[in-house]
């Protein structure tokens, strides 16, 4: 077991999500906030370098010599900022801003899985014929689009208006992200599969913790903002209208019933999702940007020449 590797990854994660995702409670101007996250950056930047001077590595940073191994893991990894995330916020979404009990809330869910399950199965087919390349763009493309037009109808705080646009939103990550993890794993999985497949989850995991923490951040910012904006508006003075938002943004919910909370929340905190899910459409839009210049066409054609590292360590097993 690589020890040094293991402790110095899951510290330098731990430590950068959790900076992130404590920045809402402590602030940015706390003097632990940035050192936190700066702390983590280093020691993953550390964990990398101990790794290519290992012996016997936790991971063999040579496995990202595979170029396309590595354009799928940045698409995987700008994806699942957004793919783990959506859960959490659409289901506080349907539960403050639409007022449902968590049951039906989950039909938000539902919605979006009808759509991933469907296109998923139409992204293997392509996958198999024609290569990664064309699912996956068309998949971040069609996500971002959804999206977008999900975000833009958060605020009608009608579930019926948005239904269509969380089916394209699924059905967009549904058709492309299999699609590169398989394909990631393939291009390496004769010399490496059992590694290949635990870098792309830990990037997966690792996106999807950090995505929670940053749009986390964001919502609570956003959602304080407009709380604040609606109290003043209502007459309450300005800092009383600060701090009553700050409280109502830390409570998480205060066992208050989605029915007893008051109409302006459930519009603010719709606001506030609105721009956590814009944020969401513009990171597919990057993914499908890295896809476009930087996935090849055509179906996978492995060579050695893709893996000169790992081919040289294959023969002198």
């Amino acid at each position: 077991m690589d020890y040094p590797g293991l402790a110095l990854t899951v510290s330098g994660i731990g430590l950068s999500v959790f900076g992130l995702q404590q920045s809402s409670i402590w602030g940015w101007g706390n003097p632990a906030t940035a050192p936190c996250i700066a702390a983590g950056v280093v020691l993953l930047a550390v964990f990398y370098a101990v790794e290519r001077r290992s012996f016997s590595p936790l991971i063999d940073v040579q496995i990202f010599s595979t170029r396309q191994f590595t354009v799928e893991n940045v698409i995987l990894w700008i994806a699942s900022l957004a793919f783990v995330p959506v859960f959490f916020f659409a289901s506080q979404y349907a539960q403050i801003s639409l007022a449902e009990p968590p049951l039906k809330a989950s039909l938000v869910l539902l919605y979006f899985f009808l759509g991933f399950t469907v296109a998923a199965q139409v992204g293997g087919r392509l996958l198999d014929r024609v290569g990664a390349r064309r699912p996956v763009l068309a998949g971040c493309v069609v996500a971002a689009i959804g999206f977008w037009l999900w975000a833009q109808k958060m605020t009608d705080l009608n579930l019926s208006t948005q239904v269509g646009y969380v089916i394209m939103a699924g059905a967009g990550m549904g058709l492309m992200l299999g699609q590169a993890s398989t394909d990631a794993v393939n291009r390496v999985s004769r010399f490496a599969y059992g590694e290949a497949t635990g870098i792309t989850q830990t990037v997966r995991n690792f996106a999807a913790s950090l995505g929670i923490a940053v749009l986390g951040t964001l919502l609570v910012y956003q959602l304080r903002s407009h709380v604040t904006a609606s109290l003043t508006a209502l007459g309450v003075p300005s800092a009383r209208a600060a701090a009553e938002a700050a409280k109502l943004t830390q409570s998480q919910g205060g066992g208050r019933s989605a029915a007893a909370i008051p109409h302006f929340i459930r519009l603010d905190f719709a606001h506030a999702a609105q721009t956590v899910f814009l944020v969401m459409a513009v990171l597919m839009a990057v993914a499908a940007f890295v896809a476009l210049i930087a996935l090849r066409g055509g179906r996978q054609q492995e060579t050695e020449q893709e893996h000169p590292v790992l081919l040289t360590q294959g023969a002198s097993e």
